[in-house]
């Protein structure tokens, strides 16, 4: 069944720059109009690392301005949209099925920089946007340089009469302006950090941008680039922040003069920047190829002239605040919302999709997690963490190597356990081959758009099953803090995904390791968590549910499966001290994957929860392991812990996480072969003043939980099309 939209946006919505942005404005224009507006997320050929969706974007998305809808379902509308001429440089992997009575290409970029230099070839692009919807669109230019560009082509693409110029909410950049800031002139110019975006080399930027203490050269959008291309220190008059989204309003606000120069090769589709700090009564000082547009409202000039330009501009009000002015009401007159939805209205009429059709696509989007067999609960507790998060229509699947899976079944997710060689003492080649005809007869079934590995070896009968995937999307989901020296075969192999996604440490400063040292293609969240904070349970219904008394001082053991590190004498020692405190009650928690549980005292109570992290408010102190998810739900939970880490060379760097929680004031820490200290470190543990300091210092740490963020990551690639490679 074909769903109908007034509008369908055919886009790439993790275009970082002004692309994204117009889109955003046109998305709020036409909505609040009334028009019904589908965006077909489709990642192009311009992007070669992971990059999450625009803010804006995502923020439209969520607030329903526009629906989100997978490539390959059936839609007819009265106008179709392609943004950006880059983005169909190859065809989708994945059929278009879109029937539009008009169709635009948006050209937010021109086909040549200033030298000549091709950025794209137009026939080829018509070629492809021909073949993958049909029928060949009509050509929109943004601006005027980007029409001359192509109306000289010996050849060029029917062109829409007008151009499709970029629109304005003027309003968040209003604000009462009739005068310069005075003292100092500040001149300021924003963009996103790239070097074309900026004059060729230091001299040149300082002909625009002055060493000058009769200015202050205010710049939003800084960037390690902008140290390259300045040397170090930058100018003394220099202030500069890095770009942020939102930001723009209030920094044009503290501008007097807006001086906006690039690289000779740059050619500006546009000039949305420019526009914001009209909106923002900024006058602008630019230089002739922006004349076309900005002219009438701008000062033309030349770079070496811009500084006296804008010390002249700013001495005399009365020019000042008729520029002001002028360029105010430009940006009102001629970009304004309302310009939009005119331009909409010329081309397909007033809204005619009278109700918002169920945009899902005709089949479940599904999400394939992948755990390998970890000595402990790590790589699927953390794949729960995201798959619970994942919003309606994406399905969460998993396969685990690990003998946890029960776990996932009595969450409700479908699940496959296949063995691992180590458990049957195979051959690791021959493991392999097997692994790689399991794993292709699952995604068949299956027909996952996302593959998402949790692990710290991608295997190579993962790897082989997935290589002929043209049309999905390959996740490695990496906890740091290897140790230096480990994972190099590992690392070669991280080649094969498209995106790395690096759960955050609360140590996360000191990791010297070599995933610390490969991150082109990670995207790095906060530290991630099963449980948010309010789905833990108080302290009397935790101590209910474990059956523990209410009054009782009581004491976590946790000191995980035990199954690569010998933690028996450490447990039999503290079991043992704690058991000559008469008010003290002590509870060791089983891992559910313990291949033989520590044998303990029989005061020592023992317990089974899982998710542990629901039941420690129960506890007033913890001695535990220091793996990735005890260490981060005990601290994040204001536990006072005394940590004790796992040192088998294959584990992570439990020794520098327990080291930095102990050098911050957030635990104390002690080694497996340090017992002779451990009843100081538990009279510390159990100290009052003590644990009310440990309390205060972890009542201070940022609590976000970066599941949500790395299962909208996930989300947002299940929905994402392919037109990236051949």
């Amino acid at each position: 069944m074909s769903h109908t939209y007034d509008i369908v946006l055919l886009a790439d919505p993790r275009f970082p720059g002004g692309s994204s942005t117009a889109l955003a404005s046109e998305i709020r224009a036409a909505a609040a109009a009334g028009y019904r507006i589908a965006l077909v997320p489709l990642a192009g050929a311009v992007l070669r690392r992971p990059h999450p969706f625009h803010p804006e974007l995502r923020a439209l998305i969520d607030a329903a301005a526009c629906d989100l809808v997978a490539p390959s379902t059936p839609l007819s509308c009265g106008l179709l949209e392609i943004h950006h001429p880059q983005l169909l440089t190859f065809l989708p992997q994945q059929p278009l099925r879109i029937a539009a009575e008009h169709r635009l290409l948006i050209v937010h970029h021109p086909p040549f920089a200033a030298d000549g230099t091709p950025f794209y070839d137009v026939p080829a692009i018509e070629g492809v946007v021909s073949e993958a919807l049909g029928e060949a669109p009509l050509w929109a230019p943004v601006g005027p340089l980007v029409r001359e560009q192509l109306a000289k082509l010996p050849r060029h693409p029917p062109l829409l009469p007008a151009d499709w110029v970029n629109i304005l909410e003027p309003v968040p950049f209003a604000g009462p302006r009739d005068h310069p800031n005075g003292g100092p002139v500040r001149i300021g110019r924003h963009s996103r950090p790239d070097p074309l975006k900026w004059p060729p080399d230091r001299a040149a930027v300082l002909e625009a941008y002055p060493d000058d203490p009769r200015f202050r050269v205010r710049i939003l959008g800084g960037g390690p680039f902008l140290s390259e291309l300045m040397g170090e220190p930058l100018p003394s008059t220099w202030e500069v922040q890095p770009f942020t989204p939102g930001a723009a309003p209030r920094f044009l606000r503290e501008v007097d003069a807006y001086v906006y120069f690039f690289h000779p090769r740059w050619v500006e589709a546009f000039g949305r920047a420019i526009l914001e700090a009209l909106a923002a009564g900024c006058p602008a000082i630019l230089p002739e190829a922006l004349a076309p547009l900005f002219g009438e409202v701008a000062i033309v000039a030349g770079r070496r002239d811009a500084p006296a330009r804008a010390l002249e501009l700013c001495g005399d009000r009365s020019r000042w605040r008729e520029l002001s002015e002028a360029g105010r009401t430009f940006v009102h007159e001629r970009f304004a919302p309302q310009v939009h939805v005119s331009r909409v209205e010329r081309l397909i009429g007033a809204p005619r999709a009278v109700s918002r059709p169920a945009a899902a696509s005709a089949r479940a989007v599904r999400v394939m997690f992948f755990t390998s067999n970890g000595v402990g609960l790590g790589h699927l507790s953390r794949c729960l963490a995201m798959a619970r998060r994942l919003p309606a229509g994406i399905e969460p699947v998993f396969v685990s190597l690990s003998q946890a899976v029960h776990l996932v079944r009595e969450l409700g997710y479908p699940c496959e356990h296949l063995p691992f060689h180590a458990q049957q003492r195979l051959d690791e080649s021959v493991w392999n081959r097997a692994l790689r005809r399991s794993l292709v007869e699952i995604l068949a079934a299956w027909r996952a758009r996302v593959v998402v590995f949790d692990g710290n070896m991608p295997y190579g009968g993962l790897l082989a099953a997935l290589a002929d995937r043209a049309d999905g999307w390959l996740v490695w989901s990496r906890r740091g803090l290897w140790r230096d020296g480990s994972g190099a075969v590992a690392l070669e192999r991280e080649a094969a995904f498209d995106m790395v996604l690096e759960p955050g440490e609360l140590a996360g400063a000191w990791d010297r390791g070599p995933t610390a040292r490969s991150r082109e293609r990670t995207r790095l969240v906060a530290p991630l968590r099963l449980l948010d904070d309010q789905e833990a349970l108080p302290r009397a219904l935790a101590r209910e549910a474990l059956r523990l008394p209410q009054d009782a001082s009581v004491v976590l053991l946790q000191l995980g499966s035990g199954n690569n590190f010998d933690f028996r004498s450490v447990a039999h020692r503290c079991a043992a001290l704690l058991a000559g405190r008469p008010d003290l009650v002590v509870v060791a928690v089983d891992s559910p994957i313990t291949d033989v549980p520590l044998a303990l005292p029989r005061h020592v109570l023992r317990r089974r929860a899982f998710p542990l992290a629901r039941y420690l408010a129960a506890f007033d102190a913890a001695v535990s392991a220091v793996g990735y998810n005890a260490f981060h739900e005990l601290l994040f939970a204001g536990v006072p812990a005394l940590l004790i880490p796992n040192e088998n060379p294959m584990m992570d760097d439990q020794l520098l996480r327990a080291r930095y929680a102990a050098r911050r004031g957030l635990a104390l820490h002690l080694r497996a072969h340090e017992l002779h200290d451990l009843p100081e470190a538990l009279d510390a543990l159990l100290d009052p003043q003590r644990q009310a300091e440990l309390r205060r210092n972890l009542a201070g740490l940022d609590r976000t939980n970066g599941a949500a963020e790395a299962a909208r990551l996930i989300s947002e690639l299940a929905l994402l099309g392919r037109a990236d490679r051949p």
